[in-house]
């Protein structure tokens, strides 16, 4: 592969893809841990708030209103797979990055190659397809759950 093509690629498309990748990573992992210490704290006020608080409306309606968002958070966690796309965003980063190192380096796959542009470009063009297959299939299997829920049942 032409040096021209091979350094157009990495600044381009292969910088994009990096970028990408860190950014949702990042997102994912604030969303992520956001929720999940609202959670905590928020589970651990109602408790006492339930079990101590004066019986009055006002304090009923403070934890039912308290009740109804970790509900709401406990929700958001499970259908934007915050956890589950931190993990893979950063993971798809990091292969990334870790293919730069080998091509820049001659080193692992790249050591006895004769042509390492081709093969540098075609590796990281399979971590990218890959993430996508694994993004759908992350997101997808909620709603093939709740098809195979609604199909009639035959004996």
């Amino acid at each position: 592969m032409d040096e021209a093509v091979i350094k157009k690629y990495l600044d381009e498309d292969y910088a994009k893809a990096c970028k990408f990748y860190d950014d949702r990573a990042r997102t994912s992992k604030r969303e992520y841990r956001a929720l999940s210490i609202y959670l905590i704290v928020a589970s651990a006020v109602l408790t006492p708030l339930v079990a101590f608080a004066p019986d009055q409306l006002c304090w009923r309606i403070t934890a039912a209103a308290l009740s109804a968002t970790l509900v709401v958070a406990t929700g958001l966690l499970a259908h934007l797979k915050c956890h589950e796309n931190w993990l893979s965003y950063r993971a798809s980063w990091d292969a990334l990055e870790r293919e730069r190192r080998f091509f820049e380096t001659g080193t692992g796959p790249y050591g006895s190659c004769p042509d390492k542009g081709v093969l540098f470009v075609e590796r990281a063009e399979a971590v990218l397809t890959k993430e996508g297959a694994d993004f759908f299939t992350r997101h997808a299997s909620g709603k093939k759950q709740d098809l195979d829920r609604d199909k009639p049942k035959t004996s």
